[in-house]
């Protein structure tokens, strides 16, 4: 994977490089804001021999639902909008392998093994089945979890998370990501460094999610990340290509719900805006091509499956943070929940 194809894809999924060495542990230094007030709880499961992963729990009864998360997120992105569903179900969110506080091991980024770690989750907490919930990269997992594990699978939820094997293909052009954006300037802080992340990559996580993907040094300022690059490579090297074929949807039986943001001509990445003329000549090269295979890839999606496949075109990535209210009146009416309830 080349490093033009790495650095958009890591802008992209808003797991952001930084060039200054580590000089403080992940916990040191961190900021006030860093302190998770949400309630619920956290353990840690052992999946594979030396690996373990965070799980957190929201509470809430009845059927099982279980959030995946995106490349470079842990589970507490979820912090808020986990709460949309604990009246009708019992919440819980995977910190995958390789992210904080998870096990950071050098091997199992490939989709059969994450796949594999979600189901041993379940089998630790004896849950039997549930309804699995995933954004962006955690399509790869969903897929393979309605595939091999269709015993364990009650609905599937795809959070703006396309099938990503046609994705990253050697030959395509790739766009410029928003990575020189973020400048030591936006990083002195981590109040300056959400605002620039909302400016840029129309992204506001919760604080806390944000924290255990940093490190701070003495002054407050963000200085490296506490993932290393290899985990990321991995991940994407994992769903592209012969790696990870594309999905057959026919081999999946469990009801499956599509949320997209398709990219569009006119609107671009939220980056663009602020990038050189020079960079944008070539964002608009290469952003018909990639608009393209988004809509083809929707289309895939939805043969067979029409009532079960919306779109926010243009909206950002992040589609159950920015736009909660539509993902969470589909997700409700897919998952049976009364208007009312």
């Amino acid at each position: 994977m080349n490093q033009t194809l790495r650095r958009s894809a890591l802008a992209a999924t808003a797991l952001l490089p930084f060039a200054t060495p580590a000089v403080a542990e992940p916990m040191d230094h961190q900021p006030a804001a860093c302190a998770d007030h949400t309630p619920h709880e956290t353990r840690m499961v052992k999946v594979a021999p030396g690996v373990e992963l965070e799980v957190v729990d929201w509470g809430g009864s009845g059927r099982a639902m279980v959030l995946l998360t995106g490349l470079g997120d842990n589970a507490h992105v979820y912090d808020h909008f986990a709460y949309q569903f604990t009246d009708h179900f019992r919440v819980i969110g995977i910190t995958r392998r390789g992210f904080l506080p998870s096990s950071q091991p050098r091997h199992g980024y490939d989709v059969p093994t994450r796949a594999a770690d979600d189901i041993a989750v379940l089998d630790a907490l004896g849950i039997r089945k549930a309804v699995f919930v995933g954004h962006s990269l955690a399509g790869s997992e969903l897929s393979e979890l309605g595939q091999r594990y269709a015993a364990r699978v009650d609905k599937l939820v795809y959070l703006d998370a396309a099938d990503l094997s046609e994705r990253f293909l050697p030959s395509r052009r790739e766009p410029p990501g928003a990575e020189s954006l973020f400048t030591e300037a936006v990083l002195k802080s981590l109040q300056d460094y959400q605002a620039a992340s909302a400016r840029y990559l129309a992204l506001r996580e919760p604080d806390p999610s944000v924290c255990l993907n940093v490190r701070f040094d003495a002054d407050g300022a963000i200085v490296d990340s506490t993932s290393p690059q290899r985990v990321a490579d991995r991940l994407l090297a994992g769903v592209a290509g012969s790696a990870n074929p594309p999905t057959n949807w026919a081999r999946i039986r469990a009801p499956r719900l599509g949320i997209f943001a398709p990219f569009t001509l006119r609107d671009r990445q939220s980056w663009y805006w602020y990038l050189s003329r020079a960079e944008q000549a070539q964002f608009d090269k290469a952003w018909p091509e990639i608009a393209a295979w988004f809509r083809r890839t929707v289309r895939k999606f939805a043969r067979g499956n029409e009532a079960n496949t919306h779109t926010l075109p243009g909206a950002p990535h992040y589609v159950y943070i920015n736009n909660e209210a539509e993902v969470v009146r589909w997700m409700r009416k897919f998952l049976g929940i009364p208007p009312r309830g």
